[in-house]
């Protein structure tokens, strides 16, 4: 009797299943235990992933995925959405861990990385959960169990990335620590800041050794990802006064960095909302009024060049005034913006042709990211290198 590797070659084996999506994989696991083994290797998981990131491919097997609440009932749902045509190609619950979990709380995409989803709740000490959409393999981070003597902790928020030197994908809890009987809480003398790292390989949580500067977490903590990099929306301190700007961690050398945001253009008599995303692979801040009774609204958008350099801002263009907008969403190709209107509808503006399309979604869109289905798996970090650019 011939086994399939008898009649095909193992590298024509490799390279057709190289161009599969996941959920043909994972069936394929089952055809015979060469191609089990084959599949679960890291050698081609790995390789699968490559494949998907080349430019030639990114595109095709790219594409977003989308917290929405449906409207019927106001569940959560992840929809998946096809980079090219941004047609709907899946919808499925919550993560396991967050079954049953009460509907006023909300659930946060922080970052996608290589197909890996880090997720967490609006709650003070929320459970973090890492989730692979594709494999619906997920994993609940511990508690760190690190005290610390000085007073109590409170969770600001969190990061999630790739360190580029050890190839392992990291998170990163921001700590505020107060005395609880303290009468103050503002003043400086009785909370600090702290932060931890957990690492996929090892499966724990440490100290970060350089210490966090002073920041306020802004109001719907706006963050994202970006080539080794975590940012953060924050009020950062200089001497005695806060400014608005970032809170940017870099995850293969474990410092922070702090960049104020740049002049003109930022701030609303009726206050401003500043949202971050990745537009050409560089963080990216959209600005607009926070009134939301208002008509019209502009939306101002720029780029960091360099990290704690504020002059590396650069404006790259304003939309609008756009009529019943009430927040972006992020970014697609050709600097369209993915937009949510009043009514709670995703929308789409094209900024050369000045046109909003509806993209019919079904359900109120909460958040989007970019997102690459992988192989990768929960259980440890891996070899692969470069990696992290999703």
């Amino acid at each position: 009797m011939f086994t399939t590797n008898e009649v095909l070659p193992e590298d024509l084996i490799i390279q057709i299943l190289l161009w599969l999506p996941v959920v043909s994989l994972l069936r394929f696991k089952y055809v015979c235990k060469s191609w089990c083994a084959l599949i679960n290797g890291q050698n081609f998981i790995n390789k699968h992933l490559l494949h998907n990131q080349t430019t030639s491919n990114k595109n095709r097997n790219a594409g977003f995925l989308l917290i929405q609440r449906q409207k019927s009932s106001n569940d959560r749902v992840f929809s998946k959405l096809q980079y090219e045509s941004l047609e709907i190609l899946s919808t499925q619950a919550v993560p396991s861990p967050y079954f049953g979990i009460p509907k006023h709380i909300q659930i946060n995409i922080v970052s996608s990385i290589n197909g890996l989803v880090c997720l967490n709740l609006n709650t003070a000490n929320p459970d973090i959960v890492l989730w692979n959409p594709a494999t619906n393999e997920t994993k609940v981070l511990p508690k760190s169990g690190i005290s610390y003597p000085q007073g109590r902790t409170l969770t600001r928020d969190v990061g999630f990335g790739f360190d580029f030197k050890t190839n392992d994908y990291k998170v990163v809890k921001l700590l505020e620590i107060f005395d609880p009987d303290s009468e103050y809480r503002i003043d400086d003398i009785n909370y600090f800041y702290a932060a931890e790292v957990y690492c996929l390989s090892t499966g724990s949580w440490r100290k970060v050794s350089t210490s966090a500067p002073g920041y306020f977490m802004d109001s719907g903590c706006y963050k994202t990802y970006t080539k080794g990099m975590f940012s953060w929306s924050a009020s950062i301190r200089d001497d005695l006064d806060f400014f608005p700007g970032i809170l940017s961690f870099d995850m293969s050398n474990e410092v922070f960095l702090t960049t104020t945001l740049p002049d003109g253009d930022l701030e609303d008599p009726n206050g401003t909302w500043r949202i971050f995303f990745v537009l050409n692979e560089l963080v990216s801040l959209v600005t607009f009024g926070k009134d939301r009774e208002r008509l019209e609204n502009c939306f101002y958008i720029w780029s960091l060049l360099e990290y704690g350099v504020k002059e590396s801002w650069i404006k790259l263009f304003t939309i609008g005034p756009l009529m019943g907008i009430e927040k972006p969403l992020g970014f697609w190709k050709n600097e369209s913006l993915f937009l949510r209107n009043n009514e709670g509808q995703l929308l789409l503006y094209d900024p050369s042709a000045q046109k909003i399309t509806n993209l019919q979604v079904d359900g109120r869109p909460m958040q989007m990211i970019t997102y690459v289905e992988s192989l990768i798996s929960l259980k440890g970090g891996n070899d692969l290198e470069e990696q992290g650019n999703s």
